[in-house]
Formats: C-alpha cells, structure tokens, sequence
C-alpha cells in the first residue's frame, strides 16, 4: 500500500476584507502556485501518494478540517515570516501522531530555532536530500537532519508535478518558475550568499520553456520567475528570453511575466528590449535608498551611479513597470531620510513601491557587525511574535528606534496615498518611448468607467483612478492593460496597509510606554571544542585559497581571521565535525573576503584553485596558531560588546 504524505504551504498573512464584485480580480495577485513543494513532490517516487495543501487558496487548516485520506507524513515548507505558522502546525499534526518534516529558506538560515520543533529539519537545497530521506524513512532509519553539501545542478531539479492543484489554478494570480539559484552580489543585509551561493547556477532553457508551457496548459496567465538575480549572468538571461519570446507570441494570450532583478537592467539596451518584447509587465528593483553612503555602507555598488532616477526612468520607458525595493535605517540615515525617500520614489515614478525597515538577518555581515556594535534586538524575547509584520531587530545609528518606526509610518501613509500613486502612474506613462513587440489585450471603455466602481473606492480616488486611465488613454493606450492591473494592485495593498499601520501603532506604543523591554541579542560565540579539534584540517584546506588569491600576502593573517570569525558567528553554536558543506561555506568566504580585500567586486572575482604554496611546515604552523589566537580575541571582544 502507498504511503500518504501531505506538503503544506503556510499562510502567514492575518486575513483581510478586500471589497470587490470582480472576482478575477478579487484574487490576491501576489498568491503564487507552491513552486517549492511541487518541485518536492516530483522528486517524489511513485510509490508514495502526494497531495498538496496551499493554506492561501485552501484555507488555513484546522483541528476540524477533513481530508481526502489519511496521512503517513506532513511537510512544510516557508520563509522566516511562516515560521510560526509552520510551529501551530507541526503541533497540530505531531498530536495527531503524524510525524512532521519541515524545509525552506526560514530553515535553513535559523535552524536553531526549530530544532525540537519537528521530527525531521531538511536544511539547503531539497533535489538530494529528500530522496535520501524517503529511503531512509521506508526503512526506519531517517536522521533529524538532513543537509544539501553541494549545490546541485538545476538540470536535476525535475519539472515541478501539479497534480494534486491542478484544479485549483483558476484561483491563483500567477505561476512561478525557477531559472537560477544564487547571486553574484555581496549585499550587507542579505542572507543569499549563505543560502544558495555566490555562484549562479542556471537551468537548462529548454526545461525552462516546458515548465513555462506546462503552466500556460494549466491556465496560468502570468508568471513570476522567482531568481534572487534574473539576469547574475546576462548572457544566460538573455538567451533565455530570445528563446521566451517566439515561445510566447505561440500562444493563443501571451502570458506577462515579472522577475526581481538589479538596477544593472538600465545598462543593456538588448536586455531592455528583451524584456520588454517578452511581454514583462513588472520587474522588483532592489534600489533600496537614494542616500549614496548607505549604498555605500551596505555594499550595493551597483546603484551607485551619477543618475540613478536617470536609470530608473530608462526601465520605465520601455513600458515595463518597476516595483522598488526600498529600506530606511541604515547607519547613514537620520530622520531626513523619511522625506528624501518619499521625493525620491515620487521623482523616480515607480508605479509599485516595497516599503522595509532595514533588518539584521542571522548570519549576514550586517548580523555580525551589529551584533559586535552593541545594536541588536532579540526581537523574540522583546516583543514577542504577535507583530512580525513590522518588527526590525536594529537599532538606528543616527535615530532612535521610535524615531524610524514613526518616520517609517508616516512614509507607507504617503506613498501608498491614491494622490501620490497617481502621480507616478502618470509619471510612468509619460516616460513610455519604446511600446514593447507583443500583442496586448485591449481595455475597452466600459472597463476603464467601471474601474473605480469595482474596487469600491472613496469618490475621490475614483477619481484618481478615472484621471489616469484618461492620461493613459491618451498618452500611451497600449499601456492600459497594464495600467489597469497596477491599479488593481494597489487597491489591495492599500487594504495590506491598513492593516499594517494599525500594527504599526500598536507596536510604537509597545515601545513607547515600557511596556515591553528591548533586551539585546547576546548569541553566545564561543570557539567550540569539536572546531578546535578540526582546527588544523580546516585550516590546511582555507589557507592554499588565501595564498592563491590574495594580492598583498601580507594580508593573509586578517584575511584568514575574517573568515574563520564569519565562520564561527554563523555555524559556532552548532558545529559538531567538519563537514563537506562547512569546506564549500568556507570557500565562499574566502573568495568574497579576498575579493574585498583585493578591491574587486565579488561578482567578478574568479578564484584560482591550482598552484604552488609555498609554505614551510613550521611556518603553517606559527600562522595556525596566530589566526586561531586572533579569531579568539575577536569573538571576545564581540561579546565584550553587547550591552550588559
């Protein structure tokens, strides 16, 4: 008899009423199909049953809820925001007797803190370990943990099987598919390095495009191509989308597409037009601030040029729209940057905005180097889990932490205001020179007067919404249909935001009035015993990389003592024996540190992995020891720092 295994996708989100008689549009645009979880369940022999529960389309399960059969296994899966969802589940099916295994980026970048939680932690890439674990489990022998140590290929990653939702398609806004993994960046605040590597790793195209056609079978008319970088390897990115374009002009509809990406789109004139005539409709921009020290600050070098509205505006002319990722908090913020950053999204006419408070996230540079300052917030301990939606665990250099939670209030008030949305539209429109090469379904009249209608505004954004679809009318008609989608878009994030701000207010006042103690973050970072014992092998393996790579030798000391302390911050606490996957983290730090110790940009650092060393024995050894004496006295003076 097959053995019955359910793969959950949690909802995270607290409900909300969004008041609309358009049912195709009254589906949240942003419910995309469980890429993840139908990628496990096609790694998933045949003789096991799979069924797939999407909480977002299916509802959130209960105590009370009825399935189709019984089950001999429950997966879940998720980012850090599912995390508690995914705990209330695990509980509910563990007393049920249902053991539980759990997976995804939330795991795999704070799996110390589900440790316990669940019977089985798959941390890393799945392709391997969940077979693995399925062999292991038929014969009784499965492991707490499992771990991907080497980045598989993409080409093994099976086509995703949507069997178990393929009824459900007509309820989701879009479908999604996977290109690449990993990024060539080394952003402060980013965890993707840690995740999936410095080094993209590419699908093959033609999987690509049947994934793309398995989609358009089922009914999808949109998909999100779901890349950390879309176009990490521009040549890539680009035979891909000359191979996307003749595929989607095939179809009855050409399906829209949308992506997140860097502002280096703004440099290519061929990807611009690639996007454009592959029928893009959005691309996420991480632009992130208009204050260049905080670029600076944060690593993002690749904003930093002369005229980045300029840039901006160059996407927007090909009639692709942008959504902007956006972040107020850095070091070199103070309270100006409320104003500069709503001038400059109002300036840049970005038709969709990504508001965030910045935000340490375990085991980045930004983690470390705030910890080390004293200027970290264990957020769980301070205040609690029932306000995840607006937490930061920082705390400002030049404001206090209710002085960016008011500024930041008042920023999502003002951007996400229907006044400032319309002038950015009509910014948009206007900016519009090349019209993109694709057939484009037409609005007709009656659509365009029945918009405010439908969405059931105030008359005054009615009217809003009646003046941009007129200024497109006339400015540029073929962009109506996209228009009407953003504006669609927005009146459901303006419902997200009033939740957001009521939380807001409720967190503010937390912190206003004592009520809640904002206790530091004071993760232990000892050297632990096992990583002195595996010390010399580890060493042996980091230090040829150094030595080859590293410009100045001299350097090779603080090179060496940067990476073992990055090391230890992130895996110290849970390092047993030296593992496969702990040589390959290694090796990522060492060419991002001595890419920056060399003054080049980590995207473009290409490691020298053969060579002579150099390196008498008693040397080596002197250098051990001196490096391993230095890591030591770095991660006191770290703890040191922590307030008491």
């Amino acid at each position: 008899m097959k053995k019955n295994i359910l793969l959950v996708n949690p909802n995270y989100r607290k409900e909300t009423r969004w008041a609309t008689d358009d049912q195709a549009h009254a589906q949240m645009l942003h419910d995309m199909v469980p890429l993840g979880l139908a990628t496990v369940a096609a790694l998933t022999p045949d003789e096991y049953h799979v069924d797939i529960w999407d909480e977002p389309v299916r509802g959130k399960i209960t105590p009370q809820t009825r399935f189709e059969r019984e089950y001999d296994l429950v997966g879940l899966t998720g980012y850090r925001s599912h995390l508690n969802r995914c705990e209330a589940l695990s509980e509910l099916f563990r007393g049920r007797g249902i053991p539980v295994v759990v997976g995804g980026p939330g795991v795999s970048g704070t799996p110390d803190r589900c440790r316990g939680l669940y019977d089985v932690l798959f941390i890393g890439e799945a392709e391997k370990t969940w077979p693995q674990f399925l062999e292991d489990w038929q014969r009784g022998c499965q492991r707490s943990e499992y771990r991907q140590i080497e980045k598989p290929d993409l080409a093994d990653s099976p086509i995703p099987k949507w069997d178990s939702i393929a009824a459900d398609f007509p309820k989701y806004g879009m479908g999604c598919v996977q290109t690449t993994r990993g990024c060539p960046f080394d952003c402060e605040f980013c965890d993707v390095i840690y995740l999936f590597g410095r080094r993209q790793r590419h699908k093959p195209i033609d999987r690509v495009l049947e994934e793309i056609r398995v989609l358009e079978r089922l009914g999808i008319r949109s998909i999100y191509f779901s890349d950390d970088e879309f176009i990490g390897d521009p040549a890539y990115a680009a035979a891909l989308l000359r191979a996307l374009i003749p595929l989607n002009n095939s179809f009855d509809r050409p399906l829209t597409y949308s992506t997140q990406l860097t502002m280096n789109l703004s440099r290519s004139e061929e990807l611009l037009e690639l996007f454009a005539d592959a029928n893009f409709y959005l691309v996420f921009l991480g632009v992130e601030t208009p204050n260049k020290k905080s670029l600076k600050e944060t690593g993002k070098f690749q904003n930093l040029r002369a005229d980045l509205v300029g840039d901006v505006h160059k996407i927007l002319s090909y009639g692709i729209a942008v959504r902007s990722g956006t972040i107020v908090g850095f070091d070199n913020d103070d309270k100006d940057i409320f104003d500069m950053q709503y001038n400059f999204i109002q300036e840049c006419c970005v038709p969709s905005v990504s508001l965030h408070m910045l935000t340490a996230a375990i085991g980045t540079r930004l983690w470390r180097r705030l910890r080390q300052e004293g200027r970290l917030i264990d957020i769980s301990k301070s205040v609690g889990q029932r306000l995840l939606r607006v937490y930061t665990n920082i705390v400002p250099k030049k404001m206090t932490r209710l002085e960016l939670m008011r500024g930041f209030r008042v920023l999502v008030e003002r951007v996400y205001d229907w006044q400032s949305f319309g002038e950015r539209m009509e910014g948009w429109v206007s900016l519009v020179r090349r019209i993109p090469n694709v057939p484009e379904e037409p609005v007709s009249p009656e659509e365009m007067a029945r918009l405010g209608d439908t969405l059931k505004l105030e008359p005054q954004n009615r009217r809003i919404v009646q003046r941009i679809m007129e200024h497109t009318q006339r400015v540029c008609p073929y962009l109506l249909r996209r228009v009407k989608e953003l504006v669609v878009q927005h009146a459901m994030y303006c419902e997200s935001v009033r939740v957001f701000l009521s939380e807001m207010d409720a967190q503010i006042e937390l912190e206003a009035s004592g009520q809640v103690s904002l206790e530091p973050d004071n993760r232990p970072l000892p050297i632990p015993a096992a990583f002195r014992a595996a010390y010399r092998q580890t060493f042996l393996h980091v230090y040829p990389r150094v030595h080859l790579n590293l410009d100045d030798k001299d350097q090779a000391p603080a090179v060496l003592t940067e990476i073992f302390v990055d090391f230890l911050v992130r895996w110290g606490e849970q390092f047993e024996r030296l593992e496969d996957y702990h040589l390959s983290l290694l090796n990522e730090l060492a060419d991002r540190t001595c890419a920056r110790f060399n003054g080049q940009p980590p995207q473009d650092f290409r490691p020298v992995t053969q060579g002579q060393v150099p390196l008498r024995e008693v040397k080596r050894r002197r250098l051990a020891d001196d490096v391993i004496q230095s890591v030591e006295q770095e991660l006191v003076r770290i703890e040191l720092a922590q307030p008491a």
